[in-house]
């Protein structure tokens, strides 16, 4: 079945039977809220060449958000998330609370991947963010979203599936939009699960998702710890993803590319200040033919292998949550090959000063 027709049957069935249900007419509710982040920072980019090293300073709004939200029934609420800075409608959906433990969402989502470190942080919130996260390929995606509530809460979301409409595979000229790797899509939607537990401080968390026509799937594994002084996480991602290819023998097969990497987040609250520290790292091992050399260095001025990204900082917090300045460092480190010396590795570093102001309402 496909995903429109599956997600209509059960807005249909959700739908009327909140319609059955409600007798009583709700006034309209719209809450309007919003989230930004604006930074000034000093870069030293020394992961290019050193003949296009460079050196800046300069101011950026790194995000402006703003979300409505309101109520259509004592059961159904809607919501919608815009980015003004990229002028681009990011989500829409709307929610039928069938039960107190169960909800469906339909619509433009974010789809729950790649860990606590995604699920909590957003463009406009977090100084800095784990580099693997700009691998993910279910970012924001049209699904229809179950949910049910017990010892935390259970998801499991019918996503359109992924493709990458900026490539020959995806064009004008293409009847059919092809996935990255090759293969078709929209013949069945991708599968995402979570399960995001809560006993105590403790919320253990686990996401499984299968896309590309199942020949792709990515997981997470993560734990955080939360208390009134603490707020830590650490998540574990793997993005198994098989491209379609032949073998020697000229018979198909997939084959088979991983990335992988780890966030540590943790803040800690005294008051007036928040100090925060952040850890991640992203790895790639991508298919090699029999007798061939894996390549285990960087593109020229990007991070896409090997690499490890180091952040410390702090939050000014006496302005409360709407107006939160920082100032923060961060560190990326990664493998490139050595122009000098063919062959060789040499290890490039970016070094960047953040001074900047988030803010929620």
């Amino acid at each position: 079945m496909k995903l429109r027709h599956l997600g209509f049957c059960i807005i249909g069935l959700a739908f009327a039977n909140a319609s059955h249900a409600a007798t009583v007419a709700v006034p309209l509710e719209v809450e309007v809220g919003g989230e930004y982040q604006l930074q000034l920072f000093n870069t030293d980019d020394g992961l290019r060449s050193d003949a296009t090293r460079t050196k800046e300073t300069d101011f950026a709004i790194k995000a402006a958000k703003f979300s409505l939200r309101g109520k259509l029934s004592d059961a159904i609420t809607w919501n919608v998330l815009y980015q003004a800075d990229n002028n681009l409608l990011e989500r829409y959906w709307v929610t039928n609370k069938l039960s107190d433990a169960l909800e469906v969402s339909v619509g433009k989502v974010k789809i729950k991947t790649y860990g606590w470190h995604r699920k909590l942080s957003s463009s406009a919130t977090y100084p800095v963010r784990a580099a693997i996260l700009g691998v993910n390929p279910l970012t924001d995606k049209m699904a229809v979203d179950l949910v049910y509530k017990f010892a935390g809460t259970f998801s499991l979301a019918f996503v359109k599936d992924y493709f990458d409409p900026n490539t020959a595979n995806c064009s004008a000229t293409v009847d059919k939009c092809k996935s990255w790797n090759g293969y078709e899509v929209q013949k069945q939607p991708a599968v995402a699960f979570e399960w995001a537990g809560s006993f105590g401080d403790f919320q253990p968390l686990l996401q499984y998702a299968s896309y590309d026509r199942n020949h792709s799937s990515t997981a997470s594994v993560g734990l955080r710890y939360k208390n009134d002084l603490i707020d830590a996480y650490v998540d574990y991602d793997l993005d198994t993803r098989n491209a379609k290819g032949v073998d020697a023998s000229g018979k198909a097969e997939d084959q088979k590319n991983e990335y992988s990497g780890v966030v540590l987040y943790g803040e800690y609250f005294t008051g007036a200040f928040t100090p925060y520290l952040l850890f991640s790292t992203l790895d790639f091992d991508d298919y090699v033919a029999p007798g061939a050399k894996s390549v285990k260095t960087n593109g020229d001025g990007r991070l896409d292998d090997n690499e490890r990204t180091y952040s410390i900082g702090v939050f000014y917090e006496n302005y409360g949550k709407f107006y939160r300045p920082y100032l923060g460092l961060a560190v990326s480190t990664g493998n490139y090959a050595d122009a000098k010396s063919p062959g060789e590795d040499e290890r490039r570093t970016k070094t960047d000063v953040l001074v900047g102001l988030t803010g929620k309402f």
